[in-house]
């Protein structure tokens, strides 16, 4: 007895549509202190990370990797990122902050500093300005239409101090990353 078995009918895989808004709230983390690593995402496949190494042995090293990728099949028809009026003021130590709407974003945030850095070399400004960031693989069918925003509030970082690094992006497919190192001389000491 021999069965026979049809194939399905198989379709496209349809784009979906993704909206959103991202949004800090007026004052958050004010007058924080340390590290503060804050990852907000709205929406479909996006890939966020801030990374701290600190080494403070006089021998030793700091470093820090990270490999991101994303992929998405999506359309924005909106897509809004905000840090409200006040957010981070007053705050002393490490700000990290990833903020996106929409679709395969990807964003880093990194900070290494190590004294104990032997055989380090000085690099010049047109070296560095050559260089590119390798943030990763983007694989997005995204459509972006319509409104795609971002915005930052009167006094946000008002009276901060240390390293702040923020990433901000709205809509599909957006790279985007600081770095923050710091070598001092050998012999320095925290």
């Amino acid at each position: 007895m021999a069965t026979l078995v049809a194939p399905a009918a198989a379709w496209a895989q349809q784009a979906s549509t993704v909206s959103g808004n991202a949004t800090i709230s007026s004052g958050a983390f004010t007058g924080s202190a340390g590290v503060m690593s804050v990852n907000e995402a709205a929406g479909l496949n996006n890939a966020q990370s801030n990374q701290a190494a600190i080494v403070a042995a006089p021998v030793g090293a700091a470093d820090i990797g990270v490999a991101q990728s994303t992929a998405a099949n999506a359309r924005v028809p909106s897509a809004n990122a905000g840090i409200e009026a006040g957010a981070f003021s007053n705050v002393s130590g490490v700000v990290m902050v990833n903020q996106t709407a929409g679709a395969a974003n990807l964003q880093r945030n990194s900070v290494v500093i190590g004294a104990g850095a032997t055989g380090v070399e000085s690099v010049s400004d047109s070296v560095l300005s050559a260089a590119s960031p390798k943030q990763g693989r983007v694989d997005a069918t995204a459509m972006a239409q319509g409104e795609r925003a971002v915005h930052i509030g009167n006094d946000v970082l008002k009276n901060a101090s240390g390293i702040a690094q923020i990433n901000q992006t709205a809509g599909a497919g957006n790279t985007t990353a600081n770095s923050f190192v710091l070598r001092p001389p050998a012999g320095t000491f925290f």
